[in-house]
């Protein structure tokens, strides 16, 4: 009748009952002692012992600990774990703080150092200096890399694979959590495909779509949400109104119900680069599947890192409060939403914008029939084998792709999961908005007034800034007088439509970072090229609709004439140089 279980956190060694009347006399101890074995050895944990000068192999050894207790990785630099939201089920990746590391190391292993007065081995806790030197180093030897965590099937990038089962796939370096007998995939047919379609379509029936490539692109974006752990770069989206309850933030909300179980990390949208840098990384740490800007009163404005997360599959930055850099995966879906408000400048390839118009006074009091964020948070597992067999049936299909402009950056897997596939059944282009927003870019539009300004008071002579501004002014100054002709006003004008004015005047300064920022970027024909004039750094406007100069006909050799007098050789003079 006596019982032995094996050690656990509660017993550290082991326990041993005897079930008759010896119950109080032996314990597990006494069964160690009669079997001979070390208390240490019964704990059945490793040793790792601080002998001086082997500080390599301590840190190994203390790593592939960390790897035993399979929950542990590395992500750029950091130790992660994978937790799982006991509420929602939806995954995060964990950055293991310093505090948390020393404790892990602690249940992992037993770690001794010698003592010299009783000239044995003890306990003892995991140093200090050596778990700093484990948290604090930018490459691990033997954890796993993890690029992310997925919450449904996806395509694997290295072989094109769908992977359906659920845990780390090492060729992937992803770990999935999600059900796997939850998602059953159809055969791939056409039939099924359009099948498909339509389900995605009636969930998102009832919005307000201002033209049918909005309603594509809101398709699109769920296609993004589910597929985004396959698509190395994607864009991302904001729903655009122009008034209050029209259907905007929800919209955001159906879409990143596709992507996961938990909700959207909603965050506002940063006003300065320095901000905007701690939010991201903040945000992109723990490896949402979906960040959203909710009700932004501000437009998208193109700071350094905003412009970096939709066009680099990797962010670097400095943890707040911490001297250790990170390095983050860029791959979550970026959605945004607000009234009359939207992307700029930089950010107008960058972001795919979705309308809705109600087209009524109060778009708020409008009655629906279905609740279709309750229907994807429902039937999740459906929709998103929806879309997959739709990408596997236009696969299938010899993977056709329509005549359409190509998205610098974004001409990869992303069009070919999120773009082509809807084109194939027969939806609008998803990228026509974007390709409006590029046509009517406010900032393109005030340059080619600039270009064209300039070139109508200067052609292409090269001209220094300074000339430039007080033709600028003079010009100005004339017509307020009368004395000029109509549009004198106009080249003064073109150049405070940018942010070069300090105190109401032109800074130099700004206007030639303005000029450099934009340098051979090319409107209506015309772009500025850097030269120098009058031995100082200057800028010309070059017509680009001029064809070139016909090539020279070429000689004969019979016609050749060789120069045997030196007198017939011009002299060369550098000051002839341009």
């Amino acid at each position: 009748g006596a019982a032995y279980f094996e050690p656990s956190k509660q017993f550290p060694t082991g326990g041993f009952r005897c079930q008759h009347s010896h119950g109080d006399k032996y314990h597990i101890g006494n069964l160690l002692d009669h079997l001979e074995v070390d208390s240490s050895d019964a704990r059945h944990k490793a040793q790792i012992r601080l002998i001086p000068g082997e500080i390599n192999s301590i840190l190994e050894a203390a790593e592939l600990e960390l790897v035993e207790r399979g929950n542990y990785y590395q992500a750029g630099s950091l130790i992660v774990s994978i937790k799982v939201d006991p509420k929602t089920g939806d995954p995060s990746i964990l950055s293991v703080s310093e505090q948390a590391l020393t404790q892990e190391l602690a249940a992992s292993a037993d770690w001794e150092k010698f003592d010299g007065r009783c000239k044995a081995w003890v306990r003892t806790d995991p140093p200090p200096r050596h778990v700093g030197m484990l948290y604090k180093a930018q490459q691990y030897r033997h954890l796993p890399v993890l690029q992310g965590v997925t919450r449904q099937p996806y395509f694997r990038e290295e072989d094109g694979q769908i992977v359906t089962e659920p845990g780390y796939d090492a060729l992937a370096q992803r770990f999935g959590v999600f059900d796997a007998s939850q998602y059953v995939l159809p055969e791939p047919t056409p039939e099924v495909a359009k099948a498909a379609l339509v389900k995605l379509r009636e969930l998102i029936c009832e919005f307000h779509f201002a033209k049918p490539h909005d309603e594509a692109a809101a398709l699109s974006g769920m296609f993004t949400a589910v597929l985004r752990p396959s698509i190395e770069l994607a864009p991302a989206y904001h729903a655009k109104a122009h008034s209050i309850g029209s259907g905007k933030t929800l919209l955001c909300e159906v879409i990143g119900a596709m992507a996961g179980p938990g909700g959207n990390r909603k965050l506002s949208y940063p006003k300065t680069s320095e901000e905007a840098s701690k939010v991201i990384l903040s945000a992109l740490l723990e490896g949402p599947a979906v960040v959203e800007f909710d009700d932004m009163d501000i437009d998208w404005l193109p700071h350094g890192v905003m412009n970096r997360m939709l066009t680099s599959t990797h962010l670097t930055e400095r943890i707040l409060g911490s001297s250790k850099v990170a390095t983050v995966s860029t791959r979550t879906l970026f959605l945004g939403s607000g009234n009359n408000v939207g992307p700029i400048r930089d950010l107008v390839r960058r972001v795919i914008t979705i309308t809705l118009d109600p087209q009524c006074a109060t778009p708020a009091t409008l009655q629906y029939q279905g609740d279709p964020l309750a229907t994807v948070r429902k039937n999740r597992a459906d929709l998103v084998c929806a879309v997959l067999t739709i990408v596997r049936a236009w696969q299938m299909a010899g993977s056709p792709k329509s005549n359409v402009p190509n998205i610098a950056s974004y001409g990869g897997a992303w069009s070919d999961y999120c773009r082509h596939p809807l084109i194939w059944l027969g939806m609008p282009d998803p990228a026509s908005a974007l390709f409006e927003q590029l046509k009517n870019d406010p900032d393109r539009e005030a340059l080619g007034k600039l270009l064209g300004e300039w070139y109508r008071r200067f052609g292409s002579a090269a001209t220094t800034i300074r000339k430039v501004v007080a033709k600028a002014y003079e010009l100005a100054a004339d017509d307020s007088f009368g004395n000029a002709n109509d549009g004198d006003h106009d080249l003064l004008d073109a150049i405070c439509e940018f942010p070069v004015s300090e105190r109401g005047v032109i800074n130099s300064a700004k206007f030639g970072w303005l000029l450099k920022r934009n340098a051979l970027r090319i409107v209506d024909g015309l772009r500025f090229e850097e030269t120098y004039a009058d031995g100082r750094k200057a800028w010309r406007v070059a017509d680009t609709r001029t064809p070139p100069s016909p090539a020279l006909p070429a000689s004969n050799p019979a016609d050749a004439k060789t120069v045997t007098d030196s007198a017939e050789v011009p002299e060369f003079d550098p000051l002839d140089l341009p």
